[in-house]
């Protein structure tokens, strides 16, 4: 008898610990973030990418583990969209701009002079509704947007002289989405092709001129195969963003969700504060190897912002969800005095 209740007590101090120990096992379960870029590691972007991740696995104490993938190792551009949809990766880190075609809404993160400095785009997506907006737009496609990256200021690199927005008349820019109908109101064609084909196609005189960020000048040592800078961007700053799976977002714990909320931010506010020192890095470097940095004429900039007026039209007319957004944009550049 004795035997037996020894037994009976073993048990259920063995039960009583399952209950407590399973669970904790249950709440400390891990999740693989699989990320693939589109863009070279050693570019501004991916460098931030890192402190993204290096927050996940600091804030979710490794309940979220990241994995970093660069262009072309898990899915190419073209495919990285789709494949985050479907799941076949949780998390991708591109633009929009590559995917007008499936989120339309994405192309008014391009529109040109649709903020004014890092600052105030940033005051946009999080204080204004604009992120949620795009929140929005993007599950539909069973994504969730997590962040905007921005990745300072974009404009026109040549390999031809420029003094007036009437040299660009014939020229082939590499524009991708929404510039390619910036560059086809300044008099050029626009040839869309990746962010990672640019040094080549500019080298052997595929295109005379890309629009892509300043930095880039060194990053992508475009310094080697342009000769002329042109100044203002046309996006300033220009806009990636890290996007999940939906699917993957909703498995997580809203305590996970919350912080991979918060290194998102914190991510997108480090970008912004870098983006005046990364648009001086360019400058600097092309003044350094002689390159010529011209800025357009202000009549010109004021024409090109007149002919890029039927193009916020254009964008707001593409679905419902796009007319709120361009609504919310002109509405903030009205109250700031911009429009």
């Amino acid at each position: 008898m004795k035997r037996s209740h020894a037994l009976r007590t073993i048990l259920a101090a063995l039960a009583g610990f399952c209950l407590i120990v399973i669970p904790c096992w249950a709440q400390t379960k891990t999740h693989t973030l699989r990320i693939q870029c589109v863009y070279p590691e050693a570019s501004h972007g991916p460098v931030m990418l890192k402190k993204f991740a290096a927050k996940v696995e600091e804030y979710t104490k490794r309940q979220v583990q990241v994995k970093l993938f660069w262009p072309g190792m898990l899915v190419s551009l073209q495919e990285g969209y789709d494949a985050l949809a479907k799941g076949t990766v949780e998390g991708l880190y591109s633009s929009l701009i590559y995917h007008g075609g499936t989120v339309p809404e994405g192309k008014t993160e391009w529109l040109p002079f649709n903020w004014r400095t890092p600052d105030e785009a940033f005051d946009i997506y999080y204080n204004t509704g604009y992120l949620d907006l795009m929140r929005e737009a993007n599950t539909k496609h069973n994504v969730y947007y997590l962040f905007p990256m921005m990745s300072a200021s974009m404009g026109c690199m040549t390999k031809f002289p420029v003094t007036t927005m009437d040299d660009f008349k014939g020229k082939k820019m590499r524009a991708t989405g929404l510039d390619g109908a910036i560059v086809k109101t300044m008099g050029a064609a626009a040839v869309a092709m990746p962010a990672t084909e640019l040094y080549v196609t500019l080298q052997r005189g595929t295109v005379d001129g890309v629009v892509y960020p300043y930095y880039t000048l060194r990053t992508y040592k475009l310094h080697e195969v342009v000769s002329q800078v042109v100044l203002p961007g046309l996006h300033a700053p220009s806009i990636s963003g890290v996007y999940l799976n939906l699917d993957f977002w909703k498995s997580l714990t809203p305590e996970l969700q919350q912080a991979l909320e918060k290194a998102g931010k914190e991510t997108c506010l480090l970008s912004a504060q870098a983006c005046p020192e990364w648009d001086n890095e360019g400058l600097d470097e092309a003044r350094a190897r002689g390159i010529k940095v011209t800025t357009l004429p202000d009549a010109d900039v004021k024409k090109l912002r007149e002919q890029c007026i039927p193009l916020w039209t254009q964008v707001g007319e593409a679905t419902p969800l796009s007319k709120k957004i361009v609504e919310l944009l002109i509405n903030y550049q009205k109250k700031k005095g911009a429009m």
